[in-house]
């Protein structure tokens, strides 16, 4: 059960990260869903955090902790996002 929910939570970290790196260094256009790759990692990531405390309730390990913190960060990044380009560039 254990190896499920880090599987499950890294799983929920690199799939908006994939997302957000296309976002900002433009590999593939994707016309369609402009804003969205910004705003899945407050869907996606949320449940990332929910299955990575999961696991680091059953197993305290290096890896559940890196999990943890690692879409705790992804999580936080639309709000940095938005707050950063507010502040910098007054938009």
């Amino acid at each position: 059960m254990y190896k499920r929910f880090i599987i499950l939570a890294y799983l929920l970290f690199f799939v908006p990260l994939i997302f957000i790196v296309n976002f900002l260094f433009d590999i593939i256009t994707l016309e369609k869903i402009q804003g969205l790759p910004v705003f899945l990692p407050i869907v996606f990531c949320s449940f990332g955090l929910f299955f990575a405390s999961k696991a680091y309730q059953i197993q305290k390990s290096a890896l559940t902790i890196s999990a943890v913190i690692a879409n705790l960060v992804l999580f936080l990044f639309p709000f940095i996002y938005m707050i950063g380009g507010t502040a910098i560039f007054g938009v």
